[in-house]
């Protein structure tokens, strides 16, 4: 009995023990990733360093940048992205060309990052292809009909002839 309870005291001491490392995980010194969006945005994700999670509080992001010529642009506001936690979507766009982009976070931890970054015009999105034949909505629907009506005329008779009396030969 003793050994039994030993054994579980054990147990959970080594749960609680391994648990309380994942939660001490989140917190501390925060990385950037930093990258054009394709277009002529800029994105960062930001994770905890210790256990790579996304940083799910509002974060303090900012970045500036230097053009190949020299330019310079910021510092631009981040923020926050409806595509997960930790995501961040610039609120101005890069002039087109080749820039180098400082990302600066503040909050909830100081961290900085460096990256070159194209900018460029998007294609307009491919117009959706024009509709070919009957739809396939259309031909259910008026099968539908077809049926509705088929019935309709099958009631109505069945009512007339037993008005009338039934068949006459």
């Amino acid at each position: 009995m003793l050994r039994r309870l030993a054994l579980l005291v054990g147990a959970v001491l080594a749960t609680v023990l391994a648990t309380t490392g994942m939660a001490r995980a989140h917190g501390g010194p925060i990385a950037i990733e930093v990258a054009g969006d394709g277009g002529q945005g800029v994105t960062a994700a930001a994770s905890y360093v210790r256990d790579h999670h996304p940083v799910p509080v509002e974060m303090d992001l900012k970045f500036t940048a230097v053009s190949a010529a020299g330019k310079t642009m910021g510092p631009v506001t981040m923020k926050a992205s409806n595509e997960g936690r930790g995501f961040y979507v610039s609120t101005k766009k890069l002039p087109v060309g080749k820039w180098t982009v400082t990302m600066t976070a503040t909050f909830p931890s100081a961290a900085t990052k460096t990256v070159s970054v194209d900018s460029a015009i998007l294609p307009p999105p491919p117009a959706p292809p024009a509709p070919q034949g009957i739809p396939a909505m259309a031909i259910v629907a008026g099968s539908a009909a077809v049926v509705a009506v088929l019935a309709a005329v099958a009631f109505f008779g069945a009512v007339l002839i037993r008005r009338r009396g039934g068949l006459v030969p």
